[in-house]
């Protein structure tokens, strides 16, 4: 038995070298947020559209740097550039605009030739 013990010692001693492989990933995940992935601007944020006949408000939700909401998708950059396009009752929306601090504003655009203006503030 006890040389049975052994072996599973000696396992344990390799791994703290499998331990390192995530240590070793802790660059590239450091690189990713710090390389423009949008993660300061992680977190609920509210849009209010304006255009195109009526005003509109909505959550998005901002996650390491990917803009996700119902019907939307997009992206917003380390420096704060966003984008965004979506699908709602057949409409396709296009925007683009800046988030800085807890918040944004830009532009939007329908399919249909309509447009207008965003804001955004980080709940």
């Amino acid at each position: 038995m006890s040389g049975s013990r052994a072996t599973p010692r000696a396992i344990e001693t390799e791994k703290p070298a499998r331990r390192s492989k995530p240590e070793a990933e802790s660059p590239r995940r450091a690189s990713r947020s710090g390389g423009g992935s949008g993660g300061n601007f992680d977190g609920a944020w509210m849009v209010t559209s304006v255009g195109c006949g009526g005003t509109t408000t909505g959550a998005v939700v901002v996650t390491s740097g990917r803009i996700i909401a119902q019907g939307v998708s997009g992206s917003v950059s380390g420096n704060g550039s966003a984008r965004t396009v979506g699908n709602f009752n057949g409409v396709t929306v296009t925007s683009s605009g800046r988030l800085s601090g807890r918040s944004g504003s830009g532009t939007f655009r329908q399919s249909t030739g309509c447009g207008g203006t965003w804001t955004a503030s980080k709940q």
